[in-house]
């Protein structure tokens, strides 16, 4: 049933009537319980699952290379040589006197594709949903913008620009990373990560406020991962010749 509200077409649900017309919104539960989720992905598995395509780990080592921001590269979140990041008594003119390095290279060490059918399935559903808010009849308007990644193809279904869906870095400890994989980001952990804190806080307020932070430049991610230990919740083995570190690459729209 639809109920009219103004200009706003919504459901007796309360949801937008662009949620039940996608054809991902309409499948019967026999079709969910038979996909298997896109075509690129490794068949009968589920969860992460190791990228062995010497094409796709190509496209990723490049992607990382095109976002790589070579100059004027340093911010606070990259921590103090003295007193870490966020560190006590650490004031901005410390930070910025005494940086911790910026990395001169990236090297793709090994990727996992993330085979969760809930998390596909759910952005599917948006994303087409808001495919049709963009191209149908509207008072909003819509632009479309690009980002360092927007051009770039990894494998799969390509981004699509009209809607402005593009590949963005999030780096963060691995416990939390394995954590999104499983069930998606949470909006009430915003301010808790890697956000500039008071002392004894364990909130703080995000520079852009509360929400989702991502990153075009894998230069910037890098600033908030942390080092793969023994024990991490990622099927990544520690480097014994070299540190490394786990980010994840998301389609953003």
């Amino acid at each position: 049933e639809e109920a009219s509200a103004g200009s706003a077409q919504l459901c007796v649900c309360g949801h937008k009537i662009s949620m039940h017309r996608s054809d991902l919104a309409m499948r019967t539960m026999t079709d969910f319980l038979e996909e298997t989720g896109p075509a690129h992905w490794t068949k009968d598995m589920e969860g992460l699952v190791q990228v062995l395509d010497p094409e796709v780990l190509s496209n990723l080592q490049e992607l990382i290379d095109h976002t790589h921001k070579s100059t004027d590269n340093w911010t606070r979140d990259r921590g103090c040589t003295l007193h870490g990041v966020n560190g006590a008594g650490c004031s901005l003119s410390c930070a910025s006197k005494n940086r911790v390095p910026v990395p001169k290279e990236y090297r793709l060490h090994s990727a996992f594709r993330n085979q969760n059918q809930d998390l596909w399935h759910n952005y599917s559903l948006v994303k087409t949903a808001i495919g049709e808010e963009c191209h149908g009849p509207s008072k909003v308007k819509t632009a479309q913008f690009s980002v360092q990644a927007s051009s770039r193809w990894v494998e799969g279904e390509p981004l699509d620009a009209s809607i402005n869906e593009w590949y963005l870095f999030h780096g963060s400890r691995p416990e939390a990373l394995s954590k999104i994989l499983e069930s998606n980001f949470r909006l009430t952990l915003a301010g808790s990560g890697a956000t500039w804190k008071e002392t004894g806080k364990p909130k703080g307020l995000p520079l852009y406020g509360f929400g989702l932070y991502f990153a075009e430049c894998i230069t910037k991610a890098d600033e908030y991962a942390h080092p793969v230990q023994e024990g991490d919740p990622l099927p990544i083995e520690p480097d014994a010749a070299s540190t490394l570190y786990a980010v994840l690459l998301c389609r953003v729209i």
